[in-house]
């Protein structure tokens, strides 16, 4: 679930790290495909939300098409002020009718969840009127932090600021509410789900992030895509809610993109490209099979005389 929300979610703080960072690569590889047609292109970039400081993720191949785009597509565009997202978590996320989560989760899991919060240090009063999907995207925030990593050194916010700085059209394929209002519409047992892979994640948190991080690094799509088909079989619910059916929306609106002249830079989320059901598989199979570029050939060590 760790890797889950890193990969797949833009609904993240930009923390500044508390303890020791996940060590970031030297130079990261992520992956860059194309899909032209006659008078078509759309490059499509594989990103991850959050990361450690000092990633080296842009290489001049990928810059290239990005300046060249004439519109830059994310998944979402959440506002510079992220406490205007106070009242969409409050209406979705937070019911004051609700009982104590003692009276609401297991015995066992509220024992975990209330050792968690105090080692995390947040309050239980103030997880007490969330409903489940809330209280697992609070603690998923919170070890993303402590694990060094951040939104603040993500890939959207450099695509972003890069995209102002041009005056870049921007296409967000869904809005915060949206992406939120997936998490408020699981049924209760699959919100508990959530919970709970959250909690039994949280222990091996780090070594997660690094995981996920190092398989970016080196453009491992496939690699990705089998963590999450893991995730799938503990959550088939939550795997087509926040994948599956996502990336069908998706490639829906990626076809009639290519009815359109011109370039446009796709950049979302590694989770969304590998597997059966990730985009590269669904956009081949309507016709536009998507070409890796090579990746960029390291810079020679320099040899000690």
């Amino acid at each position: 679930m760790i890797r889950l929300l890193l990969a797949l979610l833009l609904l993240l703080a930009a923390p500044i790290s508390a303890q020791p960072a996940v060590p970031p690569p030297a130079r990261a590889q992520p992956p860059v495909w194309v899909i032209r047609d006659a008078d078509t292109e759309l490059t499509l970039f594989a990103t991850v939300h959050a990361l450690p400081a000092g990633v080296d993720w842009f290489s001049p191949e990928a810059q290239r098409r990005f300046d060249a785009a004439g519109r830059l597509i994310v998944e979402t565009k959440l506002p510079d002020d992220r406490f205007a997202l106070a009242p969409i978590i409050e209406q979705l996320g937070i019911d004051a009718n609700l009982p104590p989560l003692k009276e609401r989760l297991d015995a066992a899991t509220y024992a975990t969840l209330a050792k968690t919060a105090a080692e995390l240090r947040i309050p239980m009063p103030a997880l007490d009127r969330m409903r489940p999907w809330l209280v697992s995207i609070t603690l998923g925030e919170a070890v993303l932090t402590r694990a060094g990593v951040s939104a603040g050194a993500g890939v959207e916010v450099a695509l972003l600021a890069r995209a102002a700085k041009q005056d870049k059209p921007l296409v967000a394929l869904e809005s915060a509410q949206e992406q939120l209002g997936f998490f408020a519409g699981l049924p209760e047992a699959d919100q508990k789900a959530m919970l709970t892979s959250t909690l039994t994640d949280i222990p091996e948190a780090r070594a997660e992030v690094a995981a996920m991080v190092a398989l970016w690094q080196k453009g491992d799509m496939d690699g990705i895509a089998r963590d999450f088909a893991s995730e799938a079989k503990a959550s088939p619910k939550l795997h087509e809610v926040l994948l599956a059916g996502r990336n069908r929306r998706w490639a829906h609106f990626l076809v009639s993109e290519m009815a359109r002249p011109g370039k446009s830079f796709l950049a979302v989320g590694a989770g969304h490209f590998g597997g059966p059901d990730g985009l590269l598989a669904l956009l081949a199979a309507r016709g536009f099979p998507a070409q890796r570029l090579p990746l960029p050939t390291p810079p020679p060590k320099s040899r000690r005389r």
